[in-house]
C-alpha cells in the first residue's frame, strides 16, 4: 500500500477579530500561486542528521535540465507539534537553504541515515499494522499514517485499507492505533538490522505535493513525516477579486442589508444588546487585591446537587432531561472516527450546525462522505459566514504543501457541499459582527454530539479538544433547535422562524426512567444562560472548581473563581501555551497573574487546548462557550450540563487530572509590559 498523503495544514483563528483583518485586507489580497515541490522528479540520494536538524540531498533529476543542480534541504522536527494530543504525529518541512551546504562535511558530526524505497516503506508499514488489526473480518484499527486516517482490517493473510470516510459501513472502527503506539512497533521492526541508535529514511513515492519521506529515530521510537517544501511558481500571483467579492457581500450585503430586513426584530434586538454589552465592557474594573495566605484548598464537603439542580430548574424554567447514553469524546482521535461512523450508520436525516467547515483535505474527506450519503438521506448543513470564510482563508501551521487527494483547494465549501450532491447549506449572516458559535451535529433525530470541535483538520490532528455524544430526547430537542435556526436563515427571517416556532413538532419519545439527566444551556440575545449557570455554580461550589478553556478575559467570571478560592475552594485552570489569537493570549496571561496572585492553580497546557469544559464540585458543563465576552454574552452558544456522577469521574479524571499531570503549572505571576495589558483589554472586547 502506498500512503503518501499530504494535508493542507487549517485555518488558525476562529475568533471575530480574525474576520474583521481578513475583511480588510481582502481587498488587496492574493490568491495562492499554485505550488510545486523544489525537489520535484528528485530521489534523494544521501542524507545526515545533527541533533534534531536533518540534511538531504537532491540529485538533479534525469532529463530536467530546468530543475537546476544538485539540492541539499533541511528539516528540524525538534519542536514540531509540540504538546498536541497523543495521537498526534510529528511532521517537519523540507526547506531549501539559503546558503550551500557540504553534506559530506557535516558527516564527522552527524548520524548516518539509511534511505530505503518506497517498497521497503510499505512492507514495514503491512507487517507492524498486522499485529494491531483485529482477528474478525467486519472489525478494524484506525491509525494515523502520512497526515491520513487509515482503517485496516484482516482478510485472509493479508491487510485491506481504507480512508476512514470511505470504509465500508460495516465495518466497525474498534481500535485506534496511536503514534507512540506505531512507531514503537516500527522501530522495533528496524532495531536488529539498523541498530539502538539507527536512523532510516524512507522515500515513499510521489504525491500531489512531492515525494514525501518518512524519517523513523530507532531510538527514540519516533517517526516524522518530512515534507519537501513548494515553490511558487509565479512570483507575483494574480489579485483573487472573487474572496474580496465574498467577503464584501457577507460583512455588508447579507449581514448589514438583507438580514436587517428580513430579521428586523433580531437585528435591533442584537444591536441593543450588544451596545449594552460593549457599554458596561469598557468601564473600568476593579482587579481582586492579591491575598499573601489563601486558605486551605478543598477541605470543605461538595455542595449540595440536588438542591443546586432545583435552583437550575426554577431559574431557567425547565427540568434537565433523562438520557439513555452520554459518552465524553476527547480529542480528534475520538470524536471523528465516532462521527463518521454515526453518517454511515444515519437511517433517514443529518443536521449540521458549525461555526466553520474548513476546505482543507481533511474536511473534503468529510464533505465527500456527506455528499455520498445525500443521495439516500437528507443533509442539511447550517454555517456561520463569517467563521466559515475566515477558516477557508488563513493560513495553517503544519507542515503540508498541497493537498492530496485533492489537487485544488475549493474556493467555497458552500459550493463544494452542493456541487453534485442533494446537501441543502445555508449560512448564518453576522449583523453587528455578532456569530453563531454552536457546535451540534444531530443524526436521524436520535443521537447527538455537542462541544467545542468543528471540521477541519486542527480539529482532527492538532487541537486538543472534546465533544459530548447524547442520545435520546436531548437529541430531538437540538434538531427542533436546529429547525429554528434553518428557517430563520430563510427568506422570511423572523417571520419564517416564528411561524416555525408555532408549529407543533413531533411528539417526543417518552424520556428514559433512568441514565443521566442533561441539561441543555445557550447564550442568546438578552438570555446569556450559560453565563449565569457558571457563576451559580462558582457562588455555590464549596470543594473543587476546574476549568479548562483556551481563552479567559471575562472579568465577571475571573472575579468570580479567585472569590471562590478565598472561601477555601480548590480552583484549577488549565489555559494553552500556543493559543490561536495574539489578543486572547494577552488575555490569558494577564488572567494568569491574577489567578496565581490569588492563590489559583494555573497550568499551561503544552500547545492548543480547545477544550471549554468546567467542573463545579459535582456538577460538569462544557461545549462551544469561552469564557470571553462573545461567547457569554454575545454569540449564539450551545453548552451541555450534567451532575450524572459516573460522567462527572470521567470528565475529572480522563480530561482534567491527565491534563493537570502534562501541563506545567505557573507559581509566579509573570512580568508584562504595556503591549500586553493593551492587547488584553481590546481581548476583553471580543
Amino acid at each position: 500500500m502506498s500512503a503518501a498523503v499530504l494535508l493542507r495544514a487549517p485555518a488558525r483563528s476562529t475568533r471575530i477579530v480574525a474576520c474583521l483583518l481578513m475583511a480588510a485586507a481582502a481587498a488587496c489580497s492574493t490568491a495562492p500561486a499554485p505550488t510545486r515541490p523544489v525537489s520535484e522528479g528528485r530521489v534523494p540520494d544521501a542524507a545526515i542528521a545533527v541533533d534534531d536538524t536533518l540534511y538531504v540531498r537532491y540529485p538533479p533529476a534525469v532529463d530536467a535540465a530546468d530543475i537546476g543542480p544538485a539540492l541539499v534541504l533541511t528539516a528540524d522536527w525538534s519542536q514540531a507539534v509540540a504538546g498536541a494530543p497523543a495521537s498526534s504525529y510529528r511532521a517537519a518541512r523540507l526547506e531549501v537553504l539559503e546558503e550551500a551546504v557540504d553534506l559530506e562535511a557535516l558527516r564527522g558530526r552527524g548520524r548516518a541515515v539509511t534511505l530505503l524505497p518506497a517498497s521497503a516503506w510499505d512492507s514495514l508499514l503491512h507487517d507492524s499494522l498486522w499485529s494491531f488489526a483485529p482477528a474478525q473480518a467486519d472489525q478494524a484499527a484506525l491509525a494515523v499514517v502520512q497526515g491520513n486516517d487509515v482503517v485496516f482490517a484482516r482478510a485472509g493473510d493479508r491487510l485491506l485499507f481504507h480512508r476512514l470516510e470511505r470504509k465500508p459501513a460495516g465495518l466497525q472502527v474498534v481500535r485506534r492505533v496511536s503514534d507512540e503506539e506505531l512507531s514503537q512497533q516500527v522501530s522495533t521492526a528496524l532495531r536488529e538490522r539498523y541498530g539502538a541508535d539507527g536512523l532510516v529514511l524512507f522515500d515513499t513515492g510521489g504525491s500531489s505535493a512531492g515525494r514525501s519521506l518518512v524519517l523513523v529515530d530507532i531510538a527514540r521510537s519516533q517517526t516524522v513525516l518530512v515534507i519537501p517544501a513548494a515553490a511558487p511558481v509565479a512570483a507575483t500571483p494574480p489579485a483573487d477579486p472573487q474572496q474580496a467579492l465574498s467577503v464584501t457581500e457577507a460583512l455588508i450585503l447579507r449581514s448589514h442589508v438583507v438580514t436587517p430586513l428580513t430579521q428586523p426584530f433580531t437585528a435591533a434586538a442584537r444591536l441593543s444588546w450588544l451596545t449594552l454589552q460593549t457599554t458596561l465592557g469598557l468601564m473600568p474594573k476593579t482587579r481582586p487585591a492579591p491575598i499573601t495566605a489563601p486558605p486551605a484548598a478543598g477541605e470543605a464537603a461538595p455542595m449540595d446537587l440536588a438542591a443546586f439542580e432545583r435552583e437550575l430548574d426554577e431559574r431557567f424554567g425547565a427540568r434537565a432531561i433523562a438520557a439513555p447514553r452520554l459518552d465524553l469524546l476527547i480529542d480528534g482521535d475520538v470524536f471523528f472516527p465516532r462521527l463518521v461512523q454515526a453518517l454511515q450508520d444515519a437511517r433517514e436525516s443529518v443536521l449540521i450546525r458549525l461555526y466553520i467547515f474548513d476546505t482543507d483535505p481533511y474536511a473534503l474527506q468529510i464533505a465527500d462522505l456527506l455528499k455520498e450519503r445525500s443521495k439516500e438521506i437528507q443533509v442539511r448543513v447550517l454555517l456561520d459566514e463569517l467563521g466559515t470564510i475566515a477558516a477557508a482563508s488563513a493560513i495553517g501551521r503544519l507542515p503540508y504543501a498541497g493537498g492530496y487527494p485533492y489537487p485544488d483547494t475549493p474556493g467555497s465549501i458552500v459550493d463544494y457541499l452542493q456541487q453534485g450532491s442533494a446537501i441543502r447549506v445555508r449560512t448564518v449572516s453576522n449583523p453587528w459582527l455578532t456569530s453563531d458559535h454552536t457546535k451540534a451535529i444531530v443524526i436521524d433525530g436520535e443521537r447527538a454530539f455537542v462541544g467545542g470541535m468543528n471540521i477541519g483538520m486542527e480539529y482532527r490532528y492538532e487541537w486538543h479538544d472534546l465533544m459530548v455524544e447524547v442520545q435520546g430526547a436531548v437529541a430531538a430537542k437540538l434538531a427542533r433547535d436546529f429547525e429554528l435556526a434553518w428557517s430563520h436563515t430563510a427568506a422570511g427571517g423572523d417571520i419564517a422562524r416564528l411561524a416555525r416556532a408555532l408549529e407543533r413538532g413531533p411528539d417526543p419519545e417518552p424520556a428514559p426512567a433512568a441514565g443521566p439527566r442533561v441539561r441543555l444551556l445557550t447564550t442568546r440575545t438578552g438570555n446569556p444562560e450559560i453565563l449565569t449557570a457558571q457563576l451559580m455554580a462558582i457562588r455555590r461550589a464549596r470543594h473543587l472548581i476546574y476549568v479548562e478553556q483556551p481563552y479567559v478575559s471575562d472579568d465577571e467570571i475571573i472575579a468570580a473563581l479567585v472569590d471562590a478560592r478565598r472561601r477555601g475552594v480548590d480552583v484549577r485552570v488549565v489555559l494553552p501555551t500556543a493559543g490561536d489569537s495574539g489578543f486572547m493570549n494577552a488575555a490569558n496571561l494577564v488572567a494568569t497573574n491574577v489567578f496565581v496572585r490569588n492563590g489559583v492553580r494555573v497550568y499551561a497546557y503544552p500547545g492548543m487546548t480547545h477544550a471549554k469544559a468546567a467542573l463545579f464540585d459535582g456538577w460538569a458543563c462544557l461545549g462551544s462557550a469561552n469564557y470571553d465576552k462573545l461567547s457569554l454574552r454575545i454569540n449564539r452558544e450551545l453548552n451541555i450540563a450534567t451532575s450524572d456522577p459516573d460522567f462527572v469521574a470521567a470528565l475529572r479524571q480522563n480530561l482534567f487530572e491527565r491534563d493537570f499531570a502534562r501541563a506545567r503549572e505557573v507559581t509566579e505571576p509573570k512580568p508584562l509590559g504595556w503591549s500586553t495589558y493593551i492587547s488584553s483589554y481590546i481581548a476583553n472586547q471580543l
